[in-house]
């Protein structure tokens, strides 16, 4: 398996870096190593199909938010694992979630659910303040039973963590076709069943079974960047059945009365908000 590195160099230390993160988050590299002297940002990515194009929007990204240089070149796989062995250990998010690298033991306790996640798939580990607050109010949101859709999944995390809460079906959609590789590969690894589709859609992914086709699902999950929610917005109520829940994460607390105006204009009534830094998550009531 070869890597590849994407590594951007400021001038100076940024005071807030978690803008250059979600940079990070939205091109798939939720895991980053950040340095103050020298002030530089990087991640890896494994390379697989579609992997180059994400980095190349990454890049032009980076040089626009101010990076003095950015680099991308090959990383060796032994390298990077053993890097990430000294920060990535099993972590406790919400009452019953454990998520743990391939490498750590864990002794689990019988009411644990827990998610194993390979460290070089770098699109979540349940590291950043997002995921860490999806997981933690999927444990909230009404799942056993549920028809699910994870809009931007990413990694796969909040999918898996889904299925393990008892969900009844769970479609991960992204637009990202690495994205979809990954979700893929852990799933696998957990032993856990998903629809797993590239997909910059919605309404589309509603089961035919009328021409007037009816909502679908009883949770809709989207840790996406605020943009993407208020523009998914309408198109996600008209998939959410009535009393359904939509779950939003990865909005930066600037933008969050923007992504609450969107979702209520589109007919959601707000039921709760959690902050962690700078980040909000939330879940709607349809």
């Amino acid at each position: 398996m070869s890597w590849i590195e994407v590594k951007a160099s400021f001038d100076q230390s940024p005071e807030d870096w978690s803008p250059l993160i979600d940079l990070f988050v939205r091109h798939g590299c939720e895991n980053t190593l950040q340095t103050d002297f020298p002030a530089t940002i990087l991640a890896c990515v494994v390379e697989v199909p579609g992997a180059r194009a994400e980095i190349e929007a990454l890049s032009l990204e980076l040089r626009a938010a101010g990076a003095r240089e950015v680099l991308v070149g090959p990383y060796e796989e032994q390298d990077w694992e053993e890097a990430w062995k000294k920060f990535f250990k099993p972590r406790r998010v919400g009452k019953s979630f454990v998520v743990r690298p391939t490498w750590e033991e864990f002794d689990a306790l019988p009411e644990d659910l827990v998610i194993v996640l390979d460290p070089g798939q770098a699109f979540g580990t349940g590291d950043h303040p997002t995921t860490r607050m999806c997981l933690a109010l999927l444990e909230e949101a009404g799942i056993p039973g549920s028809d699910v859709l994870d809009l931007g999944c990413g990694s796969g995390i909040l999918s898996i963590g889904s299925a393990m809460l008892g969900a009844k079906s769970v479609l991960a959609i992204d637009v990202d076709a690495l994205a979809v590789e990954v979700t893929k590969a852990n799933a696998a690894l957990n032993k856990i069943t998903l629809e797993v589709a590239v997909s910059d859609g919605i309404v589309e992914h509603q089961p035919p079974t009328s021409s007037h086709k009816p909502p679908a699902y009883d949770v809709v999950l989207s840790n996406i960047i605020s943009a993407a929610l208020i523009r998914f917005a309408n198109d996600i109520s008209r998939v959410v059945k009535p009393g359904g829940r939509w779950m939003v994460s990865g909005i930066l607390n600037p933008n969050w009365l923007d992504v609450k105006k969107a979702a209520e204009k589109a007919g959601f009534k707000l039921e709760k908000r959690v902050e962690e830094d700078d980040w909000v998550a939330a879940i709607f009531l349809r």
